[in-house]
């Protein structure tokens, strides 16, 4: 439990980078320094050389942090509050004001952070199927309320027995009673064919494809049917359908592949 008493050194076996970094005057190795310091910390220099090894930013150590682009500044926050070990790493929106090199370090850094320290790292994010992809698990939230769906092909209507309905799209649903204007399908769920496939697959939609995209070692693909759908398949089912933009393409998924909110 939580007490009064102990809650200055659980504050400090977490470490939190927020969504807009800030630094203190100085250079990006004074930054680094300040809670070694702070907390009386031994072996400062080679904990901060390592750290900065670590994140490839050596050679800027002695850079004044004012003067940092976005990700050398995104960068360096990592290290002040990674120089400290801590027990859980909380990252609130990590990519935002990321270029798309400085965001592919940083998805290759997460990746590798809890096999090798054997730490949480938790983060925040809008892009929903980036989490879904980068992380082990996923918390999704509705309006303050978790909801039991990745969020992602998340589509608004209104529900007529037992069909969902949301423009000209129409979702078979399971024989079951429901109740919320949203559906979400996982991408996973969702088996993309050259022709329409005769199964128990209820629902089966005729699009194209409009991107063609990597996503954590698999092929990311949206689908326009009249709603735009996205789809994670592995690289070999991208090669055998031969997949290309603006080809034809059916979608299928069951219908309790379905979450209904």
């Amino acid at each position: 439990p939580v007490k009064a008493s102990t809650l200055i050194d659980l504050r400090r076996r977490v470490g939190l980078l927020p969504q807009k970094p800030f630094m203190l005057k100085g250079t990006v190795y004074d930054n680094i320094n300040l809670g070694l310091t702070l907390q009386g910390k031994k072996q400062r220099d080679k904990k901060i050389k390592q750290v900065l090894q670590r994140l490839d930013i050596a050679a800027i150590a002695k850079q004044q942090a004012n003067l940092l682009s976005g990700g050398q500044l995104q960068k360096v926050a990592l290290a002040r509050i990674l120089v400290l070990e801590p027990e859980v790493l909380l990252l609130d929106e990590p990519f935002s004001y990321l270029d798309q090199q400085a965001a592919q370090q940083l998805e290759d850094f997460l990746r590798g952070y809890c096999t090798e320290t054997g730490q949480t790292l938790i983060f925040s994010t809008h892009n929903r199927l980036q989490g879904f992809a980068l992380a082990d698990k996923v918390i999704s939230l509705s309006q303050g309320r978790q909801v039991m769906s990745p969020l992602i092909n998340l589509f608004q209507g209104q529900i007529h027995q037992h069909i969902f309905e949301c423009h000209q799209l129409r979702i078979i649903l399971p024989e079951a009673d429901y109740v919320g204007q949203h559906v979400s399908i996982d991408p996973q769920d969702i088996v993309l064919s050259a022709d329409k496939i005769i199964s128990s697959m209820r629902n089966q939609f005729q699009g194209r494809v409009i991107m063609i995209a990597d996503e954590n070692g698999r092929a990311y693909v949206k689908v326009d049917v009249g709603q735009v759908f996205q789809v994670l398949i592995t690289y070999q089912a991208l090669m055998e359908l031969k997949l290309e933009l603006g080809k034809a393409v059916w979608i299928h998924f069951k219908s309790n592949a379905v979450v209904v909110f």
